[in-house]
């Protein structure tokens, strides 16, 4: 019996089990209903602080992986939240389970899914789940929202040059924002250089050229330094900027006229992150950085900017697959000269910093798009041409030995813990703990080996189809191609190549 076994804990919940106690519930549980049976356990304990609003957690993903991949016999959780608490993904996912025989199975929650009654009850209580979650998050919403609103720091990484400090206002202790006179030198300068003509890609080049980077020793990206430019938190609370955010729809306070007297810098608060959504505004209880009239200017270069970079064609069956020889992503360039359209493939590494970086030229588009198609056509003739990703290296592993192994740490476990009852809070028992700790370190190591083991040997087994698979792909996407959207052609190059590389003239594609 085969029992994936997924823990979960939320980095915010600090009174539900920790994972490794979860682990050891299911564990014990699994004794109990399976007992008499051989079992083998696969543990999915990479998602400690994740939250299960949604399912882009790696470990859940490489749960689902080895399920339709038929790893698994059951999958074991403590709780039917750890999944998720939310019910549309919860039911997509006991589909999932359902069409590929796998039970489930939850330690506090025991109900038979084998039965309608069963099911039931399991919505039921996913339903729950989502609905805790969701009051949960509102509340938190709003606490935040009026914090912000109060001119608060509410948390969280702080803007470039700023610090967070903290001061009693009517007896609570709250964050604010500062400037660090020490470090605000460089935004200064980034506004400075931007206002002066400078593009933001020149702007990313300039900083790798004379060293700016950011506190953790990075250089800063085109989207970093966008994030610094538009933030309100540098702008002074002037009549100007007032002016400027109400032209765009920004929420301000009440009495914004009596509240914007030119003393302040801003907080803003409300956007979603990889959203053109504006800030709503609060007035802020640090110093300004940056003249309102500056800022706006700013935002205004940036808007036209933005405009001419929305515009572009779209174009290039394989934008988001190809990578350059340096490994770098590839963009795409495309301008009209004298009526003529020039279309072309650019590594983005020497686009932002120079060809001292990568030596890659500008690659005709046409061309790469249509050596793809040629490639794919010959290999629909000879399916031999199709080269799959390649799976590590696998030599026999032995698993009885590994599973003696377990058998004979859990036992030095229990003895240990044995001991450290009789121990009764003796100086003994710290050490005692630090071994039980080092013996479930390597259990878990064993575990990951097991795993990764089977996955190896299961992946051997399924290269043929895997190959038959890719092969029918092609053929379909090449059926269908005359009849798809651009847009269509290049969702389906994407699912189907795990890598594309351009070099020198040849095209390596890797399925």
């Amino acid at each position: 019996m085969r029992i994936g076994i997924y823990p979960r804990k939320s980095v915010y919940r600090d009174n539900s089990e920790s994972v490794v106690t979860q682990v050891k519930l299911c564990k014990e549980y699994a004794e109990i209903i399976y007992r008499g049976q051989p079992l083998e356990y696969f543990v999915y304990d990479k998602d400690e602080g994740f939250s299960g609003k949604n399912t882009q957690r790696p470990g859940y993903q490489r749960l689902m992986q080895d399920v339709r991949s038929g790893l698994l016999d059951v999958v074991m959780v403590y709780k039917l939240d750890r999944i998720s608490r939310n019910v549309q993904d919860f039911s997509n996912t006991f589909s999932v389970f359902q069409e590929h025989g796998v039970s489930f199975v939850s330690v506090k929650e025991s109900f038979d899914t084998s039965t309608p009654i069963g099911r039931t009850v399991m919505y039921i209580l996913a339903a729950f789940a989502q609905l805790e979650r969701e009051n949960t998050s509102e509340r938190v919403s709003d606490s935040m929202l009026e914090m912000a609103r109060s001119g608060f720091w509410t948390g969280g990484r702080c803007p470039a040059g700023m610090r967070s400090v903290r001061r009693s206002v009517g007896g609570k202790e709250h964050s604010f924002l500062e400037v660090d006179e020490a470090k605000i030198g460089q935004v200064k300068q980034l506004f400075d250089l931007y206002l002066s003509g400078m593009s933001i890609t020149g702007l990313e080049r300039y900083c790798r050229d004379h060293g700016i980077q950011t506190e953790r020793g990075k250089y800063l990206s085109t989207s970093q330094l966008y994030f610094i430019l538009s933030n309100p938190v540098y702008c002074q609370n002037s009549p100007e900027a007032l002016a400027y955010f109400r032209e765009k729809s920004y929420g301000l306070p009440d009495n914004a006229d009596l509240l914007f007297d030119s003393q302040h810098g801003l907080i803003g608060y409300g956007r979603k992150a990889g959203t053109a959504a504006p800030y709503t505004i609060a007035i802020g209880a640090h110093d300004y950085v940056i003249t309102g009239v500056n800022w706006v200017a700013v935002q205004r270069r940036m808007g036209v900017n933005k405009q001419v970079r929305t515009s572009k064609y779209e174009c290039g069956l394989l934008k988001g697959v190809l990578r350059c020889k340096c490994g770098s992503r590839v963009i795409t360039k495309i301008y009209n000269k004298k009526g003529v359209q020039y279309r072309f493939y650019l590594c983005a590494v020497r686009d932002r910093q120079g060809s001292a970086y990568c030596d890659t030229h500008h690659i005709n588009m046409d061309r790469v798009d249509d050596l793809f198609m040629t490639r794919l056509k010959d290999m629909r003739i000879h399916k031999g041409l199709i080269e799959l990703k390649d799976i590590q290296e696998y030599s026999a592993f032995d698993f009885t030995a590994a599973s003696r192994r377990q058998k004979e740490l859990n036992g030095k476990i229990e003895n240990l813990m044995n001991v450290l009852e009789e121990a009764d809070g003796q100086a003994s028992s710290k050490y005692i703990l630090r071994q039980i700790d080092r013996l479930d370190e390597e259990i878990r190591a064993l575990d990951s080996r097991i795993q990764e083991a089977r996955r190896q040997e299961l992946a051997l087994k399924n290269r043929a189809n895997a190959v038959d698979q890719v092969y029918g792909e092609i053929c379909q996407f090449l059926d269908h191609f005359e009849f798809l959207s651009y847009r269509e052609k290049n969702e389906a190059i994407k699912k189907m190549v795990k890598e594309c590389v351009f070099d020198d003239g040849t095209l390596k594609i890797v399925f």
